[in-house]
């Protein structure tokens, strides 16, 4: 199986399918606590055509596991910084296309157009949104709150924020019992350092413009969708220009796997149509 070093040293799985194609490379992009494998019906259909390359982000998959917690780090900059040496270790250079899943595996997708912005040529978004659940914190935090809170993310919390922390924070401490023995931080400091990273989220999400995505742009929701509900995908689509908004019925958060089919019928079109223009 194959496996790249990165800068830590830490061994990271990857994959790659049809390296001779002429055609445009196609990057994948799982989500928070997924790996390579949740794309496997999405593999079946681009590697025929394309140059396809996914690995499991580090702490996923069969890629190695950090032996201490770092309730600090946002992963989505270290998967950034993963992708751009395994892109440099395979000798791929854009144009290429971007699929991400979720919201970790979407935000990140977002952000390589920011950063790489002359080197993608399309973006795909499945069951995405705006909100970077990027570190162990955030996750559990975005995992706790209802589904009538997601649909309206920003406004409720808005409103609400102090009253949410003070129900949530014992549920983030519990589920975070067990990683906290490397850990050195008293339980007054875990608790500030829980809030400054749920606020930094909050704030980040209310700077946060994707009008810099230039390039055409596909956005894929799931009507059953309690994750990531179809109204973050329908703000995305009003937010980045050049966008196209699918919405599939009796889809939820894992629909690429759900209604493959479908899915991958809507994606081989949008990517047809970019390669035809």
């Amino acid at each position: 199986m194959p496996y790249f070093q990165n800068e830590e040293g830490y061994k990271l799985y990857y994959e790659e399918f049809n390296p001779h194609s002429r055609h445009c490379t196609v990057i994948l992009l799982h989500g928070f606590a997924s790996s390579v494998s949740f794309f496997k019906e999405q593999i079946k259909v681009l590697k025929g055509y394309y140059r396809v390359i996914c690995f499991d982000a580090l702490g996923h998959g069969r890629s190695d596991h950090p032996k201490e917690l770092n309730l600090s780090e946002n992963i989505r900059d270290q998967i950034i910084r993963d992708l751009e040496d395994l892109l440099d270790h395979l000798g791929i250079k854009g144009p290429y296309g971007i699929i991400g899943h979720s919201l970790v595996g979407g935000m990140i997708a977002q952000l390589i157009c920011k950063k790489h912005l002359e080197d993608v040529k399309f973006l795909i978004l499945l069951n995405s949104g705006y909100i970077n659940t990027d570190n162990v914190i955030r996750n559990i935090f975005y995992n706790l709150l209802p589904y009538m809170v997601r649909m309206n993310f920003l406004d409720v919390l808005n409103n609400s924020i102090g009253n949410i922390l003070d129900k949530t924070t014992p549920y983030i401490v519990q589920a975070l019992s067990n990683s906290l023995y490397n850990v050195k931080m008293s339980r007054e400091k875990l608790l500030m350092h829980i809030e400054e990273q749920i606020f930094g989220m909050i704030n980040e999400i209310k700077d946060y413009d994707p009008s810099y995505i230039k390039c055409p742009t596909l956005i894929i929701g799931g009507r059953l969708d309690n994750f990531a509900p179809e109204q973050m995908s329908e703000s995305l689509a009003k937010m980045i220009p050049n966008s196209r908004l699918e919405i599939i019925d009796m889809a939820g958060h894992f629909g690429p796997a759900q209604r493959k089919e479908t899915y991958n019928e809507i994606i081989c079109d949008f990517i047809r149509s970019i390669r035809e223009n």
